[in-house]
Parts: C-alpha cells; sequence; structure tokens
C-alpha cells in the first residue's frame, strides 16, 4: 500500500474523543467541499467527496454533531470512479457552528487572537479534516515531501496560520490556479503527522527515516573512505613516478640515505599510506616526517626533469 494511502486510511478511522473535535473537523469538510444550497424555500448543505472511507467520515460527523441521518447519494464519474454528495439540511443549529467558526476565522486572520484553545477552536482536529480531504505525502522512501492544497489564498493563509503555533516551517505558495501549504523536512513532517493523529504510518514513516539515516551514514562513510583510497594511490603512484626518475637518472645510492631508504620502502610497498609506512619504520619515524621526505625525493627528480 502506498504510504499516502496508508495515513489516509488511519486519519478516516480516528474517532474524535469530544464534541468540540468532531465540530472542527467537520468544518474542515465544510469549508473545504462544502457548499448551502437554497431551493423551494428548503436550505440545505452539500459535501461533495470522492474518497469513499472519507466520505464515511463525513457522514458519522454529520450525525453525531446535528443528530441527523443525512442522505447520500453516489454518482458514476467512470468505471472505477464515483462522487459521494452527502445532503442534510441547513438548520439553526448548523447557522450557530458555522458563525462561531468564522468568527475564530475572522480574528485568526486579523491575528487578534493568542490562543484557539481559548476559543474552544480544535486546531489538530481541523487540520486533520483539511489533510483528509485535501492532504498528500510523498513515499518517504524517496522523499520528505508533504502538501495541503488549498482553494485559495485566504483559505491557504488560514491553514498556514494555524501551522506556525507548532513551527513546522511550512511554506504557501500559488499553484496552477490554486494554493499549497507544503513541507519538506522530515523531522517537521513527523511531528505534523504527529500533530493529527496518525500513530501506525507515524512508526512505519519513523522506520523508514531510520533504515535511511542507517544507509545514507554507511554511504557517506564508504565515499569517505574510497576517497582516501583514490588519494592515497594516486600519490604512491605520483611518488614511484619520481623514485624512478631519480633511480635512472642518478641512482638511489647516490642520494642522501634517509631518502634512499624512503625511496626503497615506497618502491616496497608501493600502495601503502603514510601511516602503515611509519609502522614499516617501526615508528622510529613520524608522518610528517616521512611526508617530508617524500617532498624532497619529489622535489629532486623535479630539478632532474627540469636539467
Amino acid at each position: 500500500m502506498l504510504f499516502y494511502y496508508r495515513v489516509k486510511n488511519e486519519l478516516a478511522r480516528i474517532i474524535p474523543r469530544d464534541f468540540a473535535e468532531k465540530r472542527d473537523e467537520l468544518l474542515a469538510f465544510i469549508q473545504l467541499k462544502g457548499s448551502i444550497i437554497s431551493r423551494r424555500e428548503k436550505t440545505e448543505l452539500l459535501i461533495t467527496l470522492r474518497d469513499p472511507a472519507v466520505t464515511r467520515t463525513s457522514y458519522r460527523l454529520i450525525k453525531e454533531i446535528f443528530k441527523i441521518k443525512p442522505l447520500v447519494k453516489a454518482r458514476d464519474l467512470s468505471k472505477n470512479r464515483k462522487k459521494f454528495t452527502i445532503i442534510s439540511p441547513y438548520l439553526n443549529k448548523e447557522k450557530k457552528i458555522f458563525k462561531d467558526f468564522y468568527q475564530v476565522y475572522k480574528l485568526l486572520m486579523e491575528k487578534n487572537i493568542v490562543s484557539l484553545e481559548e476559543a474552544g477552536f480544535s486546531t489538530f482536529a481541523y487540520l486533520r479534516g483539511v489533510f483528509l480531504l485535501n492532504g498528500f505525502i510523498n513515499n518517504p522512501e524517496r522523499m520528505y515531501h508533504l502538501t495541503i492544497l488549498c482553494p485559495n489564498e485566504e483559505e491557504a493563509n488560514f491553514v498556514y496560520h494555524l501551522l506556525e503555533a507548532y513551527h513546522l516551517d511550512f511554506k504557501v505558495g500559488p499553484w496552477k490556479k490554486k494554493w499549497l501549504v507544503y513541507l519538506k523536512k522530515g523531522d517537521s513532517i513527523f511531528e505534523f503527522l504527529r500533530l493529527i493523529g496518525v500513530q501506525n504510518a507515524l512508526l512505519y514513516y519513523q522506520d523508514i527515516r531510520a533504515r535511511k539515516d542507517v544507509v545514507n551514514t554507511v554511504n557517506r562513510l564508504v565515499n569517505c573512505e574510497t576517497a582516501n583510497l583514490n588519494k592515497v594511490i594516486f600519490s604512491a603512484v605520483e611518488q614511484l613516478r619520481k623514485i624512478d626518475i631519480i633511480e635512472k637518472r642518478v641512482g638511489l645510492k647516490n642520494i642522501s640515505p634517509k631518502l634512499a631508504q624512503v625511496a626503497s620502502l615506497r618502491k616496497k610497498f608501493p600502495y601503502a599510506s603514510l601511516q602503515e609506512m611509519v609502522r614499516e619504520f617501526n615508528y622510529e619515524i613520524t608522518k610528517s616526517g616521512l611526508y617530508h621526505r617524500l617532498r624532497k625525493i619529489s622535489e629532486m627528480a623535479d630539478e632532474l626533469i627540469d636539467k
């Protein structure tokens, strides 16, 4: 199962703890997918959805909050796709809930409210509903990317302001004719999923992150070791070339005994590291001392080439 569907299916099965959570999760459904229709002196609330699991969640919330059984109509869009419309009467109780919500909405957008909890608004429940409807998350094995699609800039800013309190580093911007609130950091995505109540998918997400971290660490160590090995080999090849020049032009017997000793050891162990060569000297010379002698050999060979 794709990680995206794993998260959505788990969210759709979460049962809100109290009336405020149920109300504010449903408000996200109404805000993003709802419409109020008046016909024949009757006003109805319509919520249009395409996911059966999300439709069941919306139906349950309406039933528990408004104490009614809404009507659900299904229409085929194609062979494997359907559109579901949940229809319920728009009564005084609904009107009061929407009025209270838009008061919170206005205060938050104007930044005149200190705590949404003090206003009786359940932020994480609303965000859970928003993500259920318009959220998307990439498979963490490939990349860290979470987006929430909003119908307009105002709604995008509202969602962004809700998230600001949690310091999750979300960003907002236009996308085609709509707006996106998005996140690209693994730690922040983890915290957001925890905020909206995901548990099993969160454990799976964290397991993938841990495995990726181990693989990345191993790759970095291997790359570092390979780079060091290449450096040792390239240096050794160049040193052997310079030693060969000295040997052919003047002979190793005609140079300083200390330099001749280092040159002979390099020929005996052509691809040894400096540390390994120091060990062959029984630690009678340091790495810096050995490096200094090899550099002297190189300079001597360069002088012979220039003659």
